[in-house]
């Protein structure tokens, strides 16, 4: 009964890593093929894409999902991408600009700032889960995205651990970023995302059984 139990387990971590591993390789693979510029959003989101399903026990085919999603949000992707980058952009530009000035405008205005960056930083750890799981226009993710990362902060914080951890552990073994990369941390960031989504559609559907 023991060995059995071990078996699954051990069958069970190897169905995991080798899931992570073709999965890195083909995130890797078409990032390349788009250019690098234009292949990075569309892999990254079809990545999420095949977490959710993973997660969520949906049984399909590896290849064959993640070609799709890339093919199907290739524009949409990269026009999310594109704007998330001119926004940090802006607000880097903007952060150095004003630590120009002194007194108590450079005061004001670092702590408007710093504030700003926070709120992106919300922005950016939800957006990718919120992109693949609800159909949303880009404006709707943007809005989705920030409204649950406020309301979430104790998920937000876990977010941000398990960003931090997956980048130490990747620095002590850099040998294993072309086997895993994103990967790992896609699935940790898209696992605990849904939490998050569970929880509001129960409490959606707590208020609408609750209702007169």
């Amino acid at each position: 009964m023991q060995v059995g139990r071990l078996l699954n387990g051990v069958m069970a971590f190897c169905k995991w890593i080798t899931h992570f591993a073709l999965l890195n390789l083909l995130w890797i693979g078409c990032t390349l093929l788009g250019g690098v510029v234009f292949g990075f959003a569309p892999s990254t989101a079809a990545m999420y894409a095949v977490a959710r399903k993973q997660i969520l026990t949906e049984d399909s085919p590896l290849f064959r999902t993640f070609w799709s999603i890339y093919r199907q949000e290739f524009f949409r992707a990269n026009g999310l991408a594109w704007l998330l980058a001119a926004i940090g952009a802006i607000w880097y530009f903007d952060l150095h600009f004003f630590r120009e000035f002194e007194g108590w405008f450079y005061s004001l205005m670092n702590y408007i700032m710093i504030m700003i960056g926070l709120v992106y930083m919300i922005l950016l750890m939800y957006i990718l889960p919120v992109f693949v799981h609800y159909d949303l226009k880009i404006r709707g993710c943007i809005k989705q995205a920030l409204i649950i990362g406020f309301l979430h902060p104790a998920n937000l914080v876990l977010m941000l651990v398990v960003g931090l951890s997956s980048y130490y552990f990747f620095i002590y073994f850099p040998g294993l970023i072309p086997l895993f990369g994103l990967t790992v941390f896609a699935h940790l960031n898209m696992w605990l995302s849904l939490k998050c989504f569970n929880q509001i559609e129960e409490t959606k559907l707590t208020e609408k059984v609750a209702s007169p």
